[in-house]
């Protein structure tokens, strides 16, 4: 009975468990080392023990991280911002882990803990079942460790819906206090926030305006109403529409059949529509512009 307890348990927590949850699972020392004989459970650093079979992967070592002795991490900070799926950590990108009180406790050459005097907000939640730091935290947290990625965390959080303004206002009045790491940064972000009420399209428009600005294609319209639809960019003069796939719009049999409605519509108009995804606008600008060009030229268009 023991056995299975411990096989359930360490499988909901990516197939890692600590010494605590084991013992608390009725697991004696002696029950412990003969599961390690048995291979059964592997040992790993600061009394994990990893399921024998289980796959490793990024998530199991974020959760061998906050379940290392005593077993009260919170996963934070830049491995927080992942496990909102808002982050993609570097290859030598250490695990962020908050770890409340300054007892001496063992370091791990992969693991960054973090003791912070700052207790605000700091009762976890669970992503990817995993404990972790609450979204309006882990902003501020993250602007600690890296201000120059600050804007882009933040407007994939507002997108995916995890942030809110006001909810990012109360946050920094709680954690405000001198010296405190982060909050000048996502201060200043406030001031100029960028986001409209509508979180999809004010983002979505900024990175085309990012894109686009002081090209030929700067003059393009958001939100434009053709008949019944509304499109995501147009260049009416040149009958162009640009459509912006991604962050889990094109999720649902729902949106493929009214995006087919619409194409049809706009083709039998006169319209040359044009779809990239998120990832496309992002990551490879270079490919976005050059099918922008080709299409202008299909219609007509040419630089002077």
């Amino acid at each position: 009975m023991i056995l299975q307890n411990i096989r359930q348990k360490a499988s909901q927590q990516h197939g890692v468990i600590g010494i605590n949850q084991l013992e608390k699972l009725g697991a004696t020392r002696n029950k412990i080392k003969a599961l390690v004989r048995q291979d059964v459970l592997i040992p790993g650093p600061g009394k994990t023990f990893m399921l024998a079979g289980s796959p490793v992967t990024p998530f199991q070592e974020i959760s061998r991280a906050t379940l290392m002795n005593p077993g009260r991490g919170v996963a934070s900070h830049r491995t927080a911002a992942f496990l909102w799926d808002c982050w993609t950590p570097g290859t030598d990108e250490n695990i962020d882990v908050i770890l409340e009180g300054r007892s001496h406790h063992q370091r791990f050459p992969e693991v960054t803990v973090h003791s912070p005097r700052d207790s605000h907000n700091i009762t976890p939640i669970r992503r990817h079942n995993i404990r972790t730091t609450i979204s309006s935290r882990t902003i501020i947290d993250f602007a600690a460790v890296a201000p120059h990625a600050l804007r882009s965390l933040a407007e994939r959080m507002v997108f995916a819906g995890h942030i809110t303004q006001e909810r990012l206002i109360a946050a920094v009045a709680q954690h405000s206090k001198k010296g405190r790491a982060g909050i000048g940064e996502v201060r200043e972000l406030l001031a100029s926030w960028p986001f409209t009420g509508d979180i999809a399209e004010s983002v979505l428009e900024l990175r085309m305006q990012e894109l686009l600005k002081n090209g030929p294609f700067a003059e393009f319209v958001s939100q434009l109403e053709i008949g019944p639809y509304r499109v995501d960019f147009a260049w009416p003069k040149w009958r162009i529409v640009l459509e912006c796939d991604g962050w889990g719009k094109i999720d649902t049999v729902e949106y493929f059949a009214k995006a087919a409605r619409r194409d049809s519509y706009l083709q039998l108009h006169g319209w040359l529509v044009l779809h990239f995804t998120w990832a496309e606008i992002t990551r490879r600008p270079g490919m976005v512009l050059r099918e922008i060009r080709q299409a202008f030229h299909h219609q007509g268009w040419r630089s002077s």
